[in-house]
C-alpha cells in the first residue's frame, strides 16, 4: 500500500512539473511574440552607483539602421517590473523597444534617497532607464515616451520634467508643473477608480480638475476629444473606462487605447490593429505555472513524508476533538473564525500603515499593514481558542497531544529533535520550489505574477528582511493551526483521499470567507453604485483592493498547513510552512523602504 501511495505522490509531482513547463513556455512564447522579440534582464547603475533593475524588450525590427521609438513602462506602487508586462508586450509587438522599470526599492533596484518622488523631487530611477535607452543605437533617442499605472503614472510624468519625452501615458491625476517643451499627454481614467473617488466628491469633478485642465488648456475636459496635434507634440486626450483602478494593467479596452495613442504619438509603421492583443495568453500561462507550483509543493510534501528521514514526523493521532460538522456548535465556531479576520482588518492594517520601514522590517507601509493585521488576528484567534478549550475542548480531553502540539506518540512532550526535523522538511520544500522559480526567472524570462502578486527570487536586501517577516507571521499560523482543531469536516479522521482534501479545502476557506465577502461588497459598491469606496481611512480602499491577491495567498498557505497537520497530526509543519510562504509573498512582491511621503 505504501508503494502505491508513493507512486501516486510521484505521479502528481511529475504532473506539477509538466504544468510548470507548459505555463512557462506559453508565457515565454507570448513575451517574445513567438520568437520575434528579444528579452534581457538588466542591472543598470545610476549616477550615484546604485543598482537599477529593468526588463528590456527589443523587437527584431529595431536596428541601428532603423532605430525604433521606445517606451518606458512603469508598474504601480510597490509592484515590480514584470507586472507591467501586458503593456510592454503589446507595444513591442508593434515595433517599440520597451523598458519595464523596477523603480527605487522595487525588484532588485536599490533604494536611492535622492531618487525619491516626494522627498527629493526624483524620478524613482526612471531617468536612469531613459539615459540607457537613449544610449542604444537601435533606439530613436528623439522618440522616447513613458507611461504606467498608478504611482507609475506619477513617476512617468515626473520624468518629463527631467528628460525630454515624446508622450506621457497616465491613469491617475498627476501633481506636477508643466514641462517647458511640447509633449503629448494621454489620460486614461477608470470611472470607478478607488484612488480618484477617494479624493473627489463625485467622479465628474475630474473633468474640471485644475491640474488636468491646466495641462489641457481648457476649463472643462471633454472625454474622447483630441486637443492639440500629435504631429506637433501638443496632443492632449482624455479617455475613460467602465472599470476600477486595479483593472488598468490588464484591461483590454485600456491597453488597446494606450497602444493606439502611443502609435499616433510615435508611429513605427506597424499595421497591427490596436485591438489585436495576445497578453492574455501570458496570463493564462502564468496561471498554469503557478497552479503547477502549488501542486508541486503539496505532492513533494506528500512524497517526503514517505521517506525514511521524514516519515518519523508522522505521529499517531490524539483524541478526536472539535465540533462535528453540521452541529450548531460547528456553525457558531466557524462563523466566529470567519468574522475575526474581518473584525481585525481595518484596525490591523491601520497600525501597519503608520509603521515606517526600519532595519528589520524593510518593506513599505502596505505589506506591513497586512503583517500587523495578521498579528492582531492571531491574538484574537488565540483568545477565542482558549475560551473554546476551557468551555468545550477540555471536556473532550483536549490537550497538547490532541491539539497537535506534542511531538511524541506517547505523552505531551515537545522535542527539539522533532522541531529540527520539521524545519529541515519545510526547508527542502521551499528550497525545491525556489530552485524552480530561479529556472523560470532566468530561462523563462519572467517571474510568477498575477494581478499584483509577484513571486520572484530575492536579492540580498530582501533575504535579510525575510526572517523578520517570517517570525512576525508565526503567531498567526500557530493560532490558525490550533483553532483548526475546533472544526471537524468529516465523520472520521483520515490522512488520505477525499477525507483529507475536504478538510484542506474547507479548512483553508473558513479563515477567508469573511474577507471574500468584504472584498465582494467593496467591489459591488465601487463598480455598480454611486457610493464608491465606503471607507478610505489609512488607505483602507487600497488594502481592500489588494485582497484579490492576499486571499489566494492565504488560501494556499493555509491549505498546505492544514494538509501537513492532517498528515503528521501536529501543528508544527503547517505553522512553519504557512508563515514561510506568506512572508515570502510579502517580501518578494513589495518594495523595500518604499518611502513616498516626505
Amino acid at each position: 500500500m505504501s508503494d502505491v501511495k508513493r507512486s501516486k505522490s510521484l505521479l502528481f509531482l511529475v504532473i506539477s512539473l509538466i504544468l510548470i513547463l507548459i505555463g512557462t513556455l506559453l508565457s515565454y512564447a507570448v513575451d517574445t511574440n513567438w520568437g520575434t522579440v528579444k528579452i534581457e534582464r538588466l542591472k543598470l547603475v545610476d549616477k550615484d552607483g546604485y543598482t537599477v533593475s529593468a526588463v528590456l524588450r527589443i523587437p527584431n525590427t529595431a536596428t541601428s539602421e532603423n532605430p525604433a521609438p521606445a517606451m518606458i513602462v512603469v508598474p504601480g506602487g510597490d509592484c515590480t517590473a514584470d507586472i507591467a508586462a501586458p503593456w510592454a508586450i503589446e507595444l513591442t509587438r508593434r515595433g517599440y523597444v520597451t523598458l519595464t522599470m523596477d523603480y527605487t526599492g522595487a525588484g532588485d533596484t536599490e533604494v536611492n534617497m535622492s531618487e525619491q518622488y516626494w522627498g527629493a523631487n526624483g524620478t524613482m530611477h526612471l531617468s536612469t532607464g531613459y539615459d540607457y535607452l537613449a544610449s542604444l543605437g537601435f533606439v530613436d533617442q528623439n522618440r522616447i515616451g513613458a507611461g504606467g499605472h498608478s504611482m507609475g503614472s506619477l513617476y512617468s510624468y515626473r520624468l518629463a520634467l527631467h528628460r525630454k519625452v515624446n508622450v506621457v501615458v497616465s491613469d491617475v491625476i498627476f501633481m506636477d508643473e508643466l514641462p517647458d517643451y511640447n509633449f503629448n499627454f494621454v489620460q486614461l481614467t477608470a470611472i470607478h477608480d478607488e484612488g480618484i473617488l477617494s479624493r473627489v466628491s463625485k467622479y465628474e469633478d475630474v473633468y474640471t480638475d485644475p491640474l488636468l485642465t491646466g495641462l489641457f488648456g481648457v476649463d472643462r475636459i471633454e472625454p474622447g476629444k483630441l486637443y492639440g496635434s500629435w504631429e506637433d507634440n501638443t496632443a492632449r486626450v482624455f479617455y475613460e473606462f467602465n472599470q476600477t483602478h486595479q483593472d488598468d494593467m490588464i484591461s483590454p479596452q485600456l491597453i488597446s487605447r494606450m497602444v493606439e495613442c502611443v502609435t499616433l504619438a510615435m508611429p513605427t509603421g506597424s499595421n497591427l490593429d490596436a485591438g489585436n492583443l495576445i497578453y492574455g495568453w501570458k496570463i493564462l500561462g502564468l496561471f498554469i505555472a503557478i497552479s503547477g507550483m502549488v501542486l508541486f509543493m503539496f505532492s513533494l510534501a506528500s512524497l517526503l513524508l514517505k521517506t525514511g528521514l521524514f516519515s518519523k514526523m508522522v505521529l499517531q493521532p490524539g483524541a478526536r476533538v472539535g465540533f462535528e460538522f453540521g452541529k450548531s456548535g460547528w456553525w457558531i465556531y466557524a462563523a466566529i473564525l470567519t468574522l475575526i479576520p474581518v473584525a481585525t482588518f481595518f484596525p490591523g492594517t491601520a497600525i501597519g500603515n503608520r509603521m515606517m520601514s526600519n532595519n528589520l522590517f524593510k518593506l513599505g507601509t502596505t505589506p506591513n499593514g497586512y503583517m500587523t493585521w495578521a498579528l492582531v488576528s492571531a491574538i484574537a484567534v488565540l483568545v477565542f481558542f482558549i475560551i473554546y478549550h476551557f468551555t468545550f475542548g477540555k471536556k473532550q480531553n483536549g490537550g497538547l497531544k490532541s491539539y497537535g502540539i506534542a511531538t511524541v506518540d506517547n505523552g505531551s512532550r515537545i522535542t527539539a529533535g522533532y522541531i529540527i526535523r520539521t524545519i529541515a522538511f519545510c526547508a527542502v520544500i521551499l528550497a525545491s520550489a525556489y530552485a524552480l522559480l530561479l529556472l523560470i526567472f532566468y530561462y523563462g524570462k519572467t517571474d510568477l505574477h498575477l494581478i499584483v502578486l509577484s513571486i520572484r527570487p530575492l536579492n540580498g536586501a530582501r533575504f535579510s528582511t525575510y526572517p523578520w517577516y517570517f517570525i512576525a507571521l508565526i503567531p498567526y499560523f500557530f493560532a490558525l493551526m490550533l483553532a483548526s482543531n475546533g472544526l471537524n469536516f468529516t465523520t472520521e479522521d483520515s490522512d488520505e483521499g477525499k477525507t483529507i482534501w475536504k478538510s484542506v479545502v474547507f479548512g483553508s476557506l473558513v479563515g477567508v470567507v469573511g474577507l471574500i465577502i468584504l472584498y465582494a461588497v467593496f467591489q459591488i459598491l465601487l463598480r455598480f453604485t454611486a457610493i464608491g469606496p465606503f471607507y478610505t481611512g489609512n488607505f483602507a480602499h487600497f488594502y481592500m483592493t489588494l485582497l484579490e491577491a492576499v486571499i489566494p495567498e492565504f488560501v494556499v498557505a493555509t491549505g498546505l498547513g492544514i494538509y501537513l497537520k492532517k498528515k503528521t497530526n501536529t501543528i508544527w509543519p503547517g505553522m512553519i510552512i504557512g508563515a514561510a510562504l506568506i512572508a515570502y509573498f510579502l517580501v518578494s512582491s513589495n518594495c523595500l523602504a518604499m518611502i513616498i511621503s516626505g
